[in-house]
């Protein structure tokens, strides 16, 4: 199980958030009217992802404390966020990342 997120993660989820509205809207300031206009639209997929009820309750989780720090967003644009994250972080973390997710730790009981 991943470590609580930290100010920082918050941060950089809004951030990635940022991004892909950004893009969504097309505003690439490195892009000039010129370009904007010749440039194709992107056309949308409706890809369906099963998720575990233990997944679904972290996306839940993650989405509340995201409102307590004023920002308000759905489920489906944590998961566009956090594709966005993945193509920027390094392998070996991403590596690590998938092999928690293919291959998690068993869990251990405790015995009270």
């Amino acid at each position: 199980m991943p470590a609580p997120a930290t100010l920082s993660s918050v941060d950089a989820i809004v951030a990635a958030e940022h991004e892909l509205k950004r893009r969504r809207l097309g505003e690439d300031p490195a892009l000039d009217a010129a370009e904007k206009a010749g440039r194709k639209t992107q056309k949308k997929v409706l890809c369906r992802v099963r998720l575990t009820k233990s997944e679904y309750r972290e996306l839940a989780r993650l989405k509340k404390r995201l409102a307590r720090h004023g920002v308000t967003t759905s489920k489906k644009e944590l998961v566009r966020a956090g594709l966005l994250l993945l193509v920027h972080i390094d392998r070996t973390d991403l590596k690590a990342a998938m092999r928690d997710v293919i291959a998690p730790e068993p869990k251990t009981k405790e015995r009270p």
